[in-house]
């Protein structure tokens, strides 16, 4: 005797054959959308500041950097390496020379691109010296230097202390100005990163600099 024939139910299909899956409703949507916008308003905020602190700490870092690889150069080649500030109409630079007195080659071109060149700011290993507002990843937070009486630093290099005792400070400052850095370089060569306490600009973990 032939049998019926089961029809095979739909595995995504319950109960009657009424299937449960659906798509999201406007209603839905709306209110997830809503949620979303909600919830980017009140991580922007944040997101800047992280930004505005990352301008500052990123420019500090990397001038320190450049400041103390100076004084390395001094110790390790012996010599007298002197750090040089330039700034013509806002173009600013840093650049090292090296000599064996004190008055080491401050002069200069640091728009000279050939390290071949002897107007070039160089150490004498064909590699150019020179730090300026393209070398910064946040290139305008620069705000102000000083650098020494005439712009110029020297390292002894005995033990890397700076002659005369020369005043460095270098102000740094985010976009908005909600944040300050201070780069300065000790009697000792050393060089120190602090947070510019004024109009209540700290950046949280550096030290306020001294009055």
């Amino acid at each position: 005797m032939p049998t019926q024939a089961t029809s095979r139910r739909d595995s995504r299909n319950t109960g009657k054959g009424n299937s449960t899956h659906h798509g999201f409703t406007v209603i839905e949507l709306m209110i997830s959308l809503a949620v979303l916008a909600i919830i980017t308003s009140l991580a922007l905020p944040s997101y800047r500041n992280i930004l505005e602190k990352r301008q500052v700490t990123s420019g500090a870092e990397q001038i320190g950097a450049f400041l103390s690889l100076a004084q390395l150069e001094s110790v390790k080649r012996n010599q007298f390496v002197a750090v040089n500030y330039q700034d013509d109409a806002g173009n600013w630079c840093l650049v090292m020379r090296a000599g064996d007195d004190p008055s080491v080659g401050v002069a200069c071109d640091c728009n000279d691109p050939d390290p071949e060149s002897a107007d070039a700011c160089t150490l004498d290993d064909g590699y150019l010296r020179v730090f300026n507002s393209s070398s910064l990843n946040y290139p305008d937070v620069l705000q102000s230097a000083t650098i020494g009486g005439d712009g110029t630093i020297v390292y002894d290099p005995v033990r890397g202390l700076m002659q005369d005792a020369e005043t460095v400070s270098m102000e740094l400052q985010s976009e908005d100005d909600s944040y300050a850095l201070d780069v300065a370089v000790t009697v000792t060569g050393r060089v120190k990163i602090c947070s510019n306490n004024a109009a209540d600009k700290d950046v949280p973990g550096y030290k306020e600099c001294d009055a």
